[in-house]
């Protein structure tokens, strides 16, 4: 079981259908994951800064299901549900440091 969260690029309010929309196509295959912009990655360098991402080396002490899916403005992000909440008030305060929007599917 994981938890899911995604943060992107973006100020403007949002409706909880438009998120999920925009949260499912950047899930999707057929996005570009592109280089990242440089506030998506500022963000992503924080992030694994505290919590790297997820090798074949750090598997068992990672928060991380899964490896993080970076793309030119969003990182989506797998967390174990054992450590959701530590991930989930980590990754809130690093999006407010950015103009980032953050999503829980």
């Amino acid at each position: 079981m994981s938890f899911d969260l995604g943060v992107w690029l973006g100020a403007e309010p949002l409706t909880a259908a438009e998120a999920l929309r925009r949260y499912l196509v950047r899930s999707g295959s057929e996005v570009a994951h592109g280089e990242p912009s440089p506030e998506t990655a500022a963000f992503y360098e924080e992030l694994t800064s505290v919590f790297p991402d997820l090798t074949a080396e750090n598997y068992a002490t990672s928060p991380w299901s899964e490896p993080l899916t970076v793309g030119e403005d969003f990182v989506l992000m797998s967390a174990v549900f054992p450590r959701a909440g530590e991930v989930c008030r980590t990754v809130l305060e690093m999006s407010w440091r950015h103009p980032l929007v953050i999503f829980e599917p």
